[in-house]
């Protein structure tokens, strides 16, 4: 956004030097790209120094100089300049350059010399007229610098890059309006529309208006203008800006929306078919020439103003030749409005098209400023093209329209969130003279340190909450006055055991895949007794729901029904774990004991049309070591104290007798895991043997038991020495018991231990089974020999015959 010092300083009750407005929009957040001279034609003139001058072989009043102009390379300039000598700083222009007067720099040869750019008189700079010849720069004049910067040439001119969230900065009234708060002693001096008689009917009634994509419209018509170029002032401004000027109808359309924010547009009456305006969706495949002489091809996306035979504007975006003003045009329709700014959004980039108007368009404009906008443009066009207004005012406005949103803001937060205390009556100042409306809360005596705050149009789209406000009031209090501090500790309570179990239950369950349901905590005693669970001590309802009579005592039915579902629905692979309680009567009396759990179930089949099914070694399992290692998994996450082991048990009718174990920490039962059985399998549709499983853990138990202390360990720089070790036992004999035995033998050396092979069959005795372990062994001080690892591996073998009867396989 690039604006006229002199324009800011004309909406504010005094004048502000430019570095200081400069420097005020800079603390209030607004980041300044520069401060530059405006000279229009000069903006490819830079300062030059000549480092070399030697004379033309073909013409004696002709020199040839070598000119550095700070691009590396020295630039040959022909001259017939007398008064230039060697060192000497001067205007050069480059080639490409336009001077005043439309004179163009091109690369030329000069009585067969080529020459790549001119040096500049104060007369081809657009300036009165000095001494003859070209004009000679100050010593300190720095080479390659812009002119007008190095001359102090044009009007200064402030180029601020504007961020998405403030559209209301793209605006001489809002920019302005930031420094008025942010300069004591300043204020906004806002340009008042008048108030004209209304005569006649209106050239141009107002049709349709789609109101979704426009929520206000609005025109009005002005008869007897005479097309003409602007003044002179006006196109300075312009031009100061980085517009062109056009006409002088053009350009005050184009002066407002600068000055508001609000894009505007003129219509020639005599081109409007019908006399009719509506605002509605392009057809698909709508065809309109736009001001830049393209053919564009629209969609049902698209919102286009159209009269009563083809469209004429891309609203929000840019107008149509159809119905331009040219020279010949003296009666006009003068249009604001408010677009959607996600449609104008969509348009403009579909079609390849950025507009100052849809640039601000599609970040939204105020919607309480159309109207001031249009009737400061009708007011601007009548005293420089003449004319007269016609008619009334036509306009369409969806109903609450404009909007006005308002929410409570506590003083408090201020603090909060910045770590200073503002002052309230510094607080009201800013926002006040930001446009925001404070109505402050009472209890019917006291004031209580709160308001009732009103969005003021221009902020409707950045401003939602008291956070928003925090930050305006810090804006402008000065980011620089918050003192630097370190945040308070707070201590704060410590979580309950088991809500901390819950939280790290649920994200380990989700980072291993499985889905969390939640499923209802009432239930019936046919629905456990299905899923194998005959409860005598069950929690009944005294009003029950239908068959749900009573509260589970178990999760396992819930996540059954759940696999059940979905197989139904044609998932063949599926995971899923459930936090929720159980409840079940304790003793002789009513009293009931909650127990939180985390459970899961595991289905595992495959379409038998899948080519994978043969080439896949065990494919697509959900059996009983696939289900223990999600337990293991848990557990070790949850980091509770104590040794995790599992014991085969028959105690679950909902399991697999055989495949299914309980779940130990410390011997102490803390949950179940195993395939499901057979008849509980075909009771719910479900696949049987090893593709389907389920488990549970007791967080209640595992809530008691503190998170086991983490002691540092270093790696150590020595090597492991590695061992196997397989031995015959009794097929009876559980694998955890034998490498319980080998940790406890192993000592100090034995860094790990696991369990690699189990067979049965030839070379086994019937009733046997051999087991296979890896052994790790490892010092911290030093490289282990075979004198050191041999005695340890035999106590260990001695001490696994002696508990197990297990022998050495040979």
């Amino acid at each position: 956004m690039r604006l006229p010092v002199s324009w800011l300083n004309e909406l504010l009750s005094k004048p502000v030097e430019p570095i200081e407005m400069r420097d005020a929009l800079t603390r209030v957040g607004l980041e300044i790209e520069g401060l530059e001279s405006h000279a229009p034609g000069l903006e490819t003139v830079v300062v030059g120094k000549i480092v070399a001058i030697g004379a033309h072989p073909d013409a004696d009043k002709l020199r040839i100089c070598q000119t550095d102009v700070g691009t590396g390379e020295p630039l040959q300039i022909v001259t017939g300049a007398q008064n230039v000598q060697l060192n000497d700083k001067i205007p050069v222009a480059l080639v490409g350059s336009v001077l005043p007067g439309n004179k163009a720099i091109n690369a030329a040869k000069l009585r067969g010399v080529e020459s790549f750019g001119m040096y500049c008189s104060l007369v081809e700079l657009g300036l009165p007229p000095g001494i003859d010849g070209v004009h000679i720069l100050p010593e300190d004049a720095s080479i390659g610098a812009p002119i007008a910067q190095a001359m102090s040439l044009g009007e200064l001119v402030l180029d601020v890059a504007v961020t998405a969230n403030r559209p209301d900065c793209l605006s001489a009234i809002g920019l302005a309006r930031e420094l008025a708060v942010a300069i004591p002693g300043t204020s906004l001096k806002l340009p008042q529309a008048k108030v004209l008689p209304l005569t006649g009917e209106s050239p141009v009634h107002l049709g349709s208006v789609d109101a979704e994509r426009a929520p206000y419209y609005a025109g009005l018509g002005i008869s007897g203008v005479k097309i003409a170029p602007s003044p002179e002032w006006l196109v300075k401004r312009l031009e100061g800006a980085g517009m062109r000027a056009i006409n002088n109808v053009v350009d005050v359309t184009n002066y407002v929306m600068l000055l508001t924010g609000q894009p505007l547009h003129a219509f020639d009456v005599a081109k409007i078919h019908g006399r009719t305006i509506n605002v509605r969706p392009a057809s698909a495949g709508e065809t309109l020439v736009t001001l830049d002489g393209v053919e564009r091809k629209l969609t049902a996306e698209d919102t286009v103003i159209a009269d009563g035979d083809r469209a004429l504007v891309v609203a929000g975006v840019m107008g149509g030749k159809d119905a331009e003003v040219d020279e010949s045009s003296t009666d006009l329709f003068l249009e604001a409005a408010y677009f959607k700014p996600q449609g104008v959004r969509m348009t403009s980039r579909r079609l390849g098209l950025s507009t100052e108007s849809s640039y601000r368009f599609e970040r939204g404009v105020d919607p309480q400023a159309t109207l001031y906008a249009l009737e400061l443009c009708r007011d601007l066009i009548l005293e420089l093209a003449g004319g007269n207004p016609v008619g009334g005012l036509q306009e369409a406005r969806r109903q609450g329209w404009p909007p006005a949103p308002t929410f409570t803001f506590r003083l408090d937060q201020i603090e909060r969130l910045l770590g200073v205390n503002v002052p309230n009556p510094e607080v009201e100042r800013i926002l006040k003279a930001l446009g925001f409306q404070l109505a402050r809360h009472t209890d019917g005596v006291f004031e209580l340190n709160s308001y009732d705050v009103t969005v003021p149009g221009w902020r409707i789209h950045d401003v939602k909450r008291e956070a928003d406000l925090v930050e305006e009031v810090g804006r402008h209090y000065g980011y620089d006055r918050i003192p630097a501090s370190l945040p308070p500790v707070v201590k704060r309570p410590s979580q309950p055991a088991i809500d901390v179990l819950s939280a790290r239950a649920r994200a380990i369950a989700t980072r291993s895949g499985l889905s969390e349901v939640v499923t209802s905590s009432l239930t019936s005693p046919q629905a456990e007794a299905t899923a194998g669970i005959k409860h005598a001590k069950h929690v009944r309802l005294a009003n029950p729901l239908g068959d749900l009579s009573v509260m589970r005592s178990s999760l396992l039915p819930s996540l059954l029904e759940v696999l059940r579902y979905n197989r139904y629905q044609g998932q063949s692979r599926l995971g899923i774990f459930e936090l929720g309680r159980s409840y079940e009567l304790t003793g002789e009396g009513e009293n009931t004991q909650e127990t939180l759990w985390v459970g899961g179930a595991l289905m595992a089949t495959v379409w038998e049309g899948m080519w994978l099914v043969e080439h896949t070694p065990a494919p697509l399992k959900a059996d009983f070591y696939y289900a223990k290692g999600l337990v293991e998994l848990l557990v070790e996450g949850l980091e509770v104290e104590g040794r995790l082991s599992f014991r085969e048990t028959d105690q679950c009718p909902t399991l697999h007798p055989g495949r299914s174990a309980e779940v130990l920490v410390d011997g102490e039962v803390v949950g179940l895991v195993g395939e499901l059985h057979p008849r509980v399998a075909e009771a719910y549709d479900l696949p049987s043997g090893a593709a389907a499983s389920a488990w549970l853990l007791d967080l209640s138990k595992l809530a008691k038991k503190p998170p086991e202390r983490v002691r540092f360990q270093p790696f150590s720089r020595f090597p492991a020495t590695l061992r196997d070790l397989a031995v015959l036992v009794s097929n009876e004999t559980p694998a955890n018991a034998l490498l319980d035995t080998i940790r406890e033998a192993g000592g100090e050396l034995l860094e790990r231990a696991a369990l690699f092979d189990r067979y049965e069959g030839a070379q086994v005795p019937e009733g046997h089974v051999s087991l296979g372990f890896s052994l790790v062994y490892r010092a911290g001080d030093r490289t282990l020999s075979v004198e050191d690892v041999e005695p340890t591996q035999q106590r260990i073998l001695e001490r696994l015959k002696e508990r197990h009867g297990a022998t050495l396989r040979g």
